[in-house]
């Protein structure tokens, strides 16, 4: 499996490389590579959220999962509704810390302020990825808000997520490993020089999700319902289909009135509202495997 992993990786670095060399910015090829890497591994890894919070789940608790998943889903669209820059912000942060965990998965045990190396090393290629494509990201949030006044701070905000998460790691540990530091000396700097969506869509991709379904299966695999990978693929279908239908739709009507930075933000908050409820899911999940 960790195999399978590094490979991914790899082929995910290549198209980084591929992109940054090519003279040529051809947004459909993006796209193409957000949309095939999304459905492959992005949105079915959080597809299984009510079987890692319960693998033996009956009718009776779907329908209480489904309801609690939802109702947080619909506070959050709220809280986007009506403070939008919040919203914005919470998300980040979100976002920083479920990436910032996924690269410690394999780790038996972390210590109390776990929390603040997973903010800062899941910043760190966030904001390498955002900071790196400035204009690609000011082009999209400039509906919600203001960059400029960040244009000659990128790199100095940069170096502070990295220099923050080394002496984070250092004081409070795990003992550093020749992938962490690759991973900050070498990825990071290419999801920087990459453009915007293919940056992101890599790391999301092979550095996240692939991971994550990993260790998703790992766990799920000791369970006869879910014990190969012919089974756990089936679990996997219906609720990425069920995202895939309801974003695909949603951004389809959205041709129509939108233009493209506006509608990439459609895509991004709508993103934001299915990662909410399993961000919360997944952290309950690996901190209970840590304690087992």
């Amino acid at each position: 499996m960790k195999r399978i992993e590094n490979v991914a990786k790899a082929f995910g670095l290549l198209i980084c490389l591929g992109f940054m060399i090519s003279p040529e910015n051809n947004v459909t090829v993006q796209f193409s590579l957000v949309v095939i890497i999304l459905l492959s591994v992005g949105i079915p890894h959080g597809a299984i959220d009510h079987l890692i919070s319960n693998p033996q789940i009956d009718k009776n608790g779907l329908v209480k999962f489904l309801i609690i998943y939802l109702s947080l889903i619909a506070a959050y669209l709220t809280f986007w509704y009506f403070l939008p820059v919040l919203a914005l912000i919470a998300f980040l942060i979100m976002s920083a810390y479920h990436f910032g965990q996924s690269h410690f998965l394999t780790e038996p045990t972390l210590k109390s302020y776990s929390w603040l190396l997973y903010l800062s090393r899941g910043g760190y290629f966030l904001f390498a990825i955002l900071l790196g494509d400035w204009e690609a990201t000011k082009l999209i949030l400039n509906p919600l808000v203001n960059l400029d006044y960040l244009n000659h701070s990128r790199l100095f905000i940069l170096a502070a997520f990295l220099v923050s998460t080394l002496l984070i790691q250092s004081v409070f540990g795990p003992k550093f490993k020749k992938n962490h530091l690759l991973e900050l000396l070498v990825l990071g700097p290419i999801l920087y020089l990459s453009p915007l969506m293919v940056g992101f869509v890599v790391y999301f991709g092979f550095w996240h999700a692939l991971p994550s379904m990993m260790t998703e299966y790992k766990f799920l695999r000791s369970f006869e319902a879910y014990s190969s990978i012919k089974k756990f693929t089936y679990q996997l279908l219906p609720f990425s289909l069920i995202s895939f239908i309801g974003i695909g739709l949603i951004l389809f009507f959205g041709l129509e009135f939108l233009d493209e930075s506006n509608l990439i933000l459609l895509f991004f908050v709508m993103i934001s509202l299915i990662s909410f409820p399993h961000i919360l899911y997944m952290d309950h999940f690996l901190k209970k495997q840590v304690q087992n």
